[in-house]
């Protein structure tokens, strides 16, 4: 990261407030961990995300569409792939309020595809299932840190 950029995030950041969530580590096979929050939405309704930082995009569940708002001013074109997946099908959305702990997010834009198969693995190795995945879009725009001793998710918004 070039000086000047760091300076202008460590900037940005002192005018955000810190906002700190506890993380749900959860072991989906041997040594297979996967991490957990937990938001609420519109009608205070709870789903849990999976954060991921290897995907450059959050998604939301298409299977949810009573949390979202598709955005048909948008180009549904987009291209979308995952580790063994071919070409996904993707559109673009809108959440109109996600809260994050004390952090209420309002007309989030999120990427909308279908994640019926890693809910499928997920009821397999636990009880668990999610309405999406915090991609690096949001990990590095909010500064995020993931503490793992603490089991804890800090960001600024």
């Amino acid at each position: 990261m070039q000086l000047h950029a760091f300076f202008y995030l460590r900037r940005d950041m002192a005018r955000k407030k810190k906002h700190t969530l506890p993380i749900q580590l959860i072991e989906l096979e041997d040594q297979n961990y996967h991490i957990l929050i937990e938001t609420v939405f519109q009608h205070q309704l709870r789903g849990k995300w999976a954060i991921d930082t290897g995907a450059s995009k959050t998604v939301f569940d298409l299977n949810q569409a009573n949390y979202f708002e598709l955005n048909e001013s948008q180009p549904t074109d987009i291209r979308s792939a995952g580790i063994g997946e071919g070409h996904i099908d993707t559109q673009t959305g809108m959440l109109p309020i996600l809260k994050l702990g004390d952090a209420e997010l309002k007309n989030w834009p999120v990427a909308i595809i279908d994640l019926g198969h890693i809910n499928e693995l997920y009821r397999q190795f636990s009880n668990e299932s999610i309405v999406g995945l915090l991609g690096s879009d949001f990990l590095v725009m909010h500064q995020a840190c993931i503490d793992f001793k603490k089991l804890t998710l800090t960001f600024y918004y």
